[in-house]
């Protein structure tokens, strides 16, 4: 991989806005120009003016937002920029474009468009306040807050009023997802705030959208089925590490009972009240119970398992009940009228997908039960998703950047091109962080420890806890890989430290972030999926705590498949796949620390298998050149300096 510098020689653009005499040091106070910055902004214009894809990992700090966002609107394309979370997503839309549109292009039209279920639906939501028997627990004090909102609103975008007084169960009664939306059929079409974001999308030429929305776009032409998003010439996507993830997500099926109940209770809703679509119902909810019933029997001990063929052969019976249900249910809703329509095609989708699902491809996709908070699911999911995102979206555009801060375990980002299915002539670059992480961070890893499957362990982890938080006086998130080392140490140490705690679970995140800035110095117990797309600059985040080693577990169907898949190709499912996602999460976990150049963080990871196996060399070396310790008082010493 070439890490030099040499830039295209064609002129981009790039210097004269990133480089001395920027426009952009009139509103940005004390800019300079930051080489990792312009090196990769001229990297974007050349893979948007080539048409050949771009993977680039920029270490925080480089400033990659507007390393790729200058390029993009310099290249004149109708651009989308699509991240890992919402959060990113604000960002762009509130800081950076504003910062662009001011500085540098007046006439700059941008959107921001999120997923339908974002946005308040006005037909479900005036169904659902007209009939008060169906209400909620707390409803009505969340109706009127949104009958106050709608008054003001021009976006009808419920993040400006999500928290406490809309418990998600009132958000899903006002919102309508993919199958509830009635798209041109709907009798609120001319005030629908999703058609009039999409109508601004079409406009604009910027958009910035989540990778959920931007793959269900792809599913959604793949399938012929109309599109979610407006015609674009080319696509960045940031925090492009989840990608793979949530593609896993679009490119699947999942039946669930949260899903029947949902149909069920828009039916009771929606449909007219005849006897035979009641006996219909009353059939389908009863065929479904049983399926799921027999589905949870074969749940693991992690409340997720594969499902070998025998099991799917000794669930088809139910399966197959439930499907001729479903289709009865469709047969008798009425054929004309919006919602008896779209209640149908919803019946006939469930049963579409359950079909689906009980058959996987040996080797291409795996069948999986899961147990969720609405109760259980049967999963179809595809074992790689590049041949997915190949046919859907490379075949048809070369004009693509993948950027994150952490794409590369050690260095190399060929296994995540293989992840993602990218082309072979995808340029690859690594722009070094301009950070000082030798001085900025200390890695605290204990000398003796019980290794996590030993007895004592939560205990254990418990007590360095407590004496690492004397140290950095709070002010720190204590992650963990199962939500039963969560519990059990949150409950050892629950009255026990002297600074506000806050456990995952109590509140929603958003609402747990902005406590925990709020009531600093505060200690975050949470599980280590919690810090993705997660930004606390300054002093409030000042130590990351780990428990263990943050690997997949090797029973998740998902994760065994693809080992299997890498061991039938005569390569190591640990060493493959296994070992570089467990880097790349610690890496996330040191880059949550250090947001700006003032920040100063210690990484503390309490297993000792960092010393005493082999590969634990791996994760110490991908952590360099952060100096490491195993003495609590050089901890106490790294607090102590200013």
């Amino acid at each position: 991989m070439n890490h030099g510098t040499n830039h295209n020689s064609e002129p981009d653009g790039v210097d004269l806005l990133l480089g001395q005499g920027s426009p952009l040091a009139a509103e940005l106070p004390g800019f300079s120009p930051r080489p990792g910055q312009v090196e990769m902004a001229h990297l974007v214009a050349k893979a948007l003016r080539q048409q050949v894809p771009l993977l680039v990992e920029a270490g925080t700090g480089t400033g990659k937002t507007l390393a790729y966002l200058i390029p993009g609107l310099l290249s004149g394309l109708k651009l989308v920029v699509s991240t890992g979370t919402r959060t990113l997503q604000d960002q762009i839309s509130h800081k950076e474009l504003p910062l662009l549109k001011r500085s540098v292009a007046p006439h700059l039209k941008f959107a921001v468009l999120k997923g339908r279920t974002n946005y308040l639906c006005r037909r479900r939501y005036l169904g659902f306040s007209g009939q008060p028997e169906l209400a909620l627990p707390r409803a009505e004090a969340g109706l009127s807050l949104l009958a106050a909102w709608l008054k003001d609103t021009a976006s009808g975008d419920l993040d400006e009023v999500r928290g406490e007084s809309l418990p998600e169960s009132l958000l899903s009664e006002v919102t309508a997802n993919s199958e509830q939306c009635l798209g041109g059929r709907c009798p609120q079409r001319d005030e629908c705030f999703l058609m009039e974001a999409r109508r601004r999308a079409a406009e604009a030429e910027v958009v910035v959208v989540n990778h959920h929305l931007f793959l269900a776009d792809l599913v959604l032409k793949a399938g012929g089925h109309g599109e979610a998003l407006p015609r674009y010439q080319a696509v960045i996507f940031d925090e492009a590490h989840i990608l793979p993830e949530v593609a896993t997500q679009a490119f699947g099926a999942s039946v669930s009972q949260q899903r029947l109940a949902v149909l069920l209770r828009d039916l009771l809703r929606e449909a007219p009240r005849t006897p035979e679509i009641a006996s219909a119902a009353a059939q389908t909810e009863a065929a479904g119970k049983r399926f799921f019933a027999r589905l949870r029997k074969l749940l693991g001990p992690g409340g997720r398992a594969a499902l070998t063929p025998k099991q799917l052969g000794g669930l088809a019976p139910a399966g197959e009940r439930f499907s001729q249900a479903l289709d009865a249910l469709a047969a008798a809703l009425p054929a004309d009228g919006e919602a008896g329509e779209a209640l149908a095609s919803r019946a006939q989708s469930l049963a579409f997908d359950l079909a689906a699902a009980a058959q996987p491809v040996p080797g291409h996709s795996v069948a999986w039960v899961q147990s969720l908070r609405g109760g259980v699911a049967l999963h179809l999911s595809p074992v790689e998703v590049g041949p997915h995102l190949e046919a859907a979206l490379y075949e048809h555009m070369g004009r693509l950047v993948f950027t994150s801060a952490t794409l590369a375990p050690l260095g190399d980002l060929e296994p995540f091109r293989q992840r993602l299915g990218l082309p072979t002539e995808t340029r690859t670059r690594v722009v070094a962080s301009p950070f000082d992480p030798a001085s900025q961070a200390l890695l605290y890893v204990p000398p003796k420890m019980p290794e996590p499957s030993q007895n004592g362990f939560a205990q254990a982890v418990a007590d360095q806890v407590k004496e690492l938080l004397s140290h950095s006086r709070g002010r720190a998130f204590v992650l963990f890989t199962s939500h039963r080392n969560l519990e059990a140490v949150s409950g050892i140490l629950d009255g026990n430290l002297p600074f506000p705690c806050l456990v995952q679970g109590q509140a929603p995140r958003l609402e747990l972030l902005k406590q925990f800035v709020a009531q600093s110095p505060s200690v975050l117990f949470a599980t280590a999926s919690f810090w993705q797309g997660v930004d606390v600059p300054g002093p409030a985040l000042s130590a990351v705590i780990v428990d263990k080693l943050p690997f997949a577990p090797p029973d998740d169907p998902l994760v065994a498949a693809r080992c299997q898949r890498l061991e039938e190709d005569g390569q190591s499912g640990f060493a493959h796949l296994l070992l570089p996602e467990a880097i790349l999460s610690l890496k996330q976990g040191l880059g949550r620390l250090l947001r700006t150049p003032e920040d100063r963080g210690l990484l503390a990871v309490l297993d000792v298998r960092l010393l005493t196996k082999n590969y634990g060399r791996r994760f110490l070396k991908a952590l360099e050149p952060v100096p490491l310790t195993h003495d609590l008082e050089e901890v106490a010493r790294f607090f102590d300096q200013k």
